[in-house]
């Protein structure tokens, strides 16, 4: 039987807490044991890889050799995390060079190089692990009565799944221009004026197009919408008012919790009304 650990050390880990909170009352309820990948370096994701390669693949690097230690595979809760394992691995597999400096960095760890650690989404758990018939027939509280924005920014990846989860529920998807566009946390630090004018347009946008709420499966992303709304909303000069959820929050809401402490809703800015 397949061994899981969950990775929490998350970018932006303060601010965006829920998505790990959610995730293990989520896998909790679904009866797979992933306990925490203890110790484990910190996600400096993208912005992180163009500041400090050798940081980026260190920290990568690490966490994937944690997990071949436990013998287990990796559930990463949100984008960011499982797009930098992955990307580490692929450029670590390519560049010799680089795959020797941080072996030996490992090895001052105790930790041996391992690239064939597997590494997991939260929504890859959902489809292939549990499986949607069997998360079908779970379902209790279903969004039928819901439009929901689904922000995917410049992501590639587990497009396709969310869109499968979240029409799983029930939940009817407002497709709107800006869902592909940039957050602006990648600019936060240079310039947060234009940043929040970025985040703005896309929330305005997406609450224009009669989105009752929006699901957005990165840290970063979470940052820009949900605690910076108020912000947001003084930039573009008009209210937005919009609950910003994670795909693990719906699918627990549509599994019947109403707990907001289990959901991490109480580390949310904006109220909620849909529990």
């Amino acid at each position: 039987m397949a061994q899981y650990r969950l990775f929490d050390n998350i970018i932006e880990k303060d601010v965006a807490s829920s998505f790990v909170v959610a995730a293990k009352e989520l896998l909790k309820k679904l009866e797979i044991n992933a306990p925490v990948l203890k110790n484990s370096k910190q996600d400096i994701a993208s912005e992180g890889m163009a500041l400090n390669e050798d940081a980026f693949l260190y920290n990568c690097a690490y966490n994937l050799a944690l997990g071949k230690k436990d013998d287990a595979n990796i559930i990463c809760v949100e984008d960011s995390s499982y797009t930098s394992l992955n990307i580490a691995k692929i450029m670590l597999v390519e560049n010799s060079e680089l795959r020797d400096a941080v072996s030996r960095e490992l090895q001052k760890e105790k930790l041996d190089l391992c690239l064939d650690t597997k590494v997991l989404h939260i929504n890859d758990v959902l489809k292939d692990v549990v499986g949607f018939d069997k998360l079908k027939k779970m379902i209790e509280r279903p969004f039928g009565k819901f439009n929901i924005a689904i922000f995917n920014g410049n992501k590639t990846q587990n497009l396709a799944t969310n869109d499968d989860i979240m029409r799983l529920v029930g939940a009817n998807i407002v497709y709107f221009d800006t869902q592909n566009d940039s957050d602006g946390y990648e600019i936060l630090s240079a310039s947060e004026d234009l940043a929040e004018k970025l985040a703005g347009k896309i929330m305005l946008d997406a609450f224009d197009n009669a989105a009752d709420f929006v699901v957005t499966n990165d840290a970063r992303s979470f940052v820009m919408f949900e605690p910076r709304q108020k912000s947001l909303e003084r930039c573009v000069g008009r209210d937005i008012g919009l609950s910003v959820f994670s795909t693990s929050q719906v699918v627990l809401m549509a599994l019947g919790c109403d707990s907001t402490s289990k959901l991490g809703l109480d580390l949310h800015k904006v109220p909620t009304t849909l529990i």
